[in-house]
């Protein structure tokens, strides 16, 4: 799927920023933030939790 975002120009400079210092294009960068988002609303509890996760 492809979606196209209007981001404001200082998000984009800041999102772009962080994907470079990862050598990671923003497209991949973005992708892995959102992909991140469930872990943070649900961490790992247990140290099985984390090893499943990983």
């Amino acid at each position: 799927m492809s979606i196209n975002l209007d981001l404001p120009p200082e998000l984009e400079n800041q999102l772009f920023t962080e994907a470079s210092r990862l050598n990671l294009p923003l497209s991949e960068y973005i992708l892995r933030i959102l992909s991140v988002r469930q872990v943070l609303a649900n961490p790992p509890r247990t140290g099985a939790e984390l090893v499943a996760y990983h």
